[in-house]
């Protein structure tokens, strides 16, 4: 009886002793689960981070696509430079989401082919703005709008959203439908006469791309 009271105190004084030596082992246990777990963090947000990086390299490139975000968001603010600071989170964000979009076959722009797509751009935005400008002023009825269904040259893929876009951005023209065999053009004035530009455009968009048109008659 004695004997056993003995065992069990001396139990008791053991696990007294082992108490404080487990409760450590614990909180260093925790302390490198902490440790561990933060470096895990830190590693996965450089990947994340380069991981980012790489696919902005993803089609024209990150500065291209700024440049061009900029150039449309001053085009729309009519040239006005005191608007430009609005706009940066939108630039921003136009610039940086298009990797994102789908998991389409890379492409990359030809940098040459884009300085020489922009100029001819313009002076197409700034003809034809002028040429609606005078038929609003003009007290003779000349608005002759009119579709046109303008088939595809561009390989299916980015190229012709792209060339639709632009078209949308031309005063007097509006890309109504994107099919598989063609694009539906609203043109406000002289149809016929305007799809010559439409053309200089898709082979310009084609060399931007570098991508080969096939030839089928307009």
């Amino acid at each position: 009886m004695c004997g056993e009271l003995t065992d069990a105190v001396q139990d008791v004084g053991d696990s007294t002793e082992t108490a404080p030596k487990l409760e450590v082992f614990i909180a260093t246990l925790a302390r490198e689960r902490g440790r561990v777990t933060a470096m895990v963090d830190k590693t996965s947000f450089k990947s994340r981070v380069g991981r980012f990086w790489r696919q902005q390299g993803n089609g024209a490139g990150l500065p291209v696509r700024l440049t061009l975000a900029a150039l449309i968001w001053w085009i729309l603010m009519d040239g006005a430079w005191s608007d430009m600071l609005p706009g940066v989170p939108v630039i921003l964000l136009v610039a940086l989401i298009p990797p994102y979009l789908g998991h389409a076959s890379p492409w990359r722009w030809s940098f040459p082919a884009l300085l020489r797509l922009v100029p001819v751009f313009l002076w197409f935005s700034v003809w034809s703005g002028v040429q609606i400008a005078f038929l609003a002023l003009s007290r003779l009825r000349l608005v002759t709008p009119e579709v046109v269904e303008f088939s595809w040259r561009l390989p299916p893929g980015p190229a012709r959203l792209f060339l639709a876009g632009i078209i949308n951005l031309v005063p007097g023209t509006l890309s109504l439908q994107i099919r598989e065999e063609a694009l539906n053009i609203h043109f406000l004035y002289d149809a016929r006469g305007n799809m010559s530009s439409v053309l200089v455009l898709e082979e310009m968009v084609a060399a931007l791309f570098r991508v080969p048109l096939s030839e089928v008659s307009q």
